[in-house]
């Protein structure tokens, strides 16, 4: 995940250098860079864990992730009641109809 970020911060100073100066940039490579990184995001975990100990609860109604020792009563964003422990690590995560 830490590889991805810095290189996914060294193309947007890329980017914003070229529109900055008007020098030019190569599509393709930019492309081929953006799927490097989306490849290693993909293959990292999901979740990462929380510093200090603590742990990641996630609402069951909205989603919001709040960190602690264990849930909150309430959800911050929605008032929901219902979390669930969310630090299990999933190298990938499928999201809508598939």
């Amino acid at each position: 995940m830490k590889e991805a970020l810095e290189r996914l911060d060294a193309l947007m100073n890329k980017l914003v250098e070229a529109d900055q100066t008007g020098a030019g940039i190569e599509p393709l490579r930019v492309a081929g860079e953006l799927g490097a990184i989306r490849h290693l995001l993909a293959e990292s975990p999901t979740v990462i864990p929380a510093k200090g100990g603590r742990k990641h609860f996630r609402c069951e109604s909205c989603g919001t992730v709040v960190h602690g020792d264990a849930p909150p009563a309430r959800c911050p964003t929605c008032g929901a009641r219902k979390f669930f422990a969310a630090d299990i690590e999933q190298p990938f995560v499928e999201s809508g109809a598939g």
